[in-house]
């Protein structure tokens, strides 16, 4: 009779079986297997809404002195011509019509009417010029709305995201050279047509409108003033 050394047929069939479910657990936790890829979700653009910004009028210079309310001269208020443009602006403004989410009627190039008016602080410690107050006060009026001075220069982070919240149309009056940072803090400065800078000029609405996520802009001259720019 031959003796074997070492295991049987049987023995080996045996042991691959128990080994196998071992095997296949150990697949099935690999670090290195592939894991199903899944597509980050798009960022929030945001409702739409249409935000409108202006210059104050027109400041003190050489020989035109400005005046407050009361007829006083201050150097930080308005000149005459600037309380004319102030009260001229109801008739830039007030008679617009705003579609859905405060844009223009369709086909219209028509201004339309703010639904919100935001002014840079004059009072407080942080306080500015009255001229922005005082530029959108008249037409505040003529339209029954408050105009919020919760935001002083160098809050312009602060104000876009509150004009971004705010009922549209809105209308922001600010001093020139802080209304980029505005744009910025919008998110529209890549919207084709910004100028980098404010134009040496007090007769100009900028236009942004957002829809779908994507900003549009354009420039439109208020030709309220003998003398405004065409």
């Amino acid at each position: 009779m031959i003796q074997r050394n070492g295991p049987t047929r049987r023995t080996m069939l045996m042991g691959l079986a128990l080994a196998a479910p071992v095997v296949a657990a150990g697949c099935g936790t690999s670090h290195d297997a592939p894991s199903a890829s899944r597509s980050p979700a798009p960022p929030d653009s945001g409702h739409d809404t249409t935000i409108m910004i202006i210059r104050h009028g027109e400041k003190p210079g050489s020989g035109d002195p400005g005046f407050d309310e009361a007829g006083k001269q201050d150097k930080k208020s308005l000149t005459r011509r600037g309380w004319e443009r102030a009260h001229a602006l109801p008739a830039l403004f007030a008679a617009g019509a705003a579609g859905a989410n405060g844009a223009p009627a369709s086909g219209s190039s028509a201004l339309p009417r703010p639904a919100a008016l935001y002014a840079a602080a004059d009072q407080g410690p942080h306080a500015g010029a009255h001229r922005m107050r005082q530029t959108v006060t008249p037409l505040g009026a003529a339209l029954h709305l408050p105009v919020n001075t919760d935001f002083a220069e160098g809050e312009e982070k602060e104000l876009a995201a509150a004009a971004l919240a705010a009922t549209a149309p809105v209308l922001i009056c600010w001093e020139h050279s802080r209304i980029p940072p505005i744009v910025d803090a919008l998110g529209a400065s890549r919207a084709a047509g910004v100028p980098k800078v404010w134009p040496d000029r007090f007769d100009l609405v900028w236009v942004f409108t957002r829809r779908a996520g994507v900003w549009t802009f354009r420039s439109a001259p208020e030709h309220l003033l003998t003398g405004d720019a065409p």
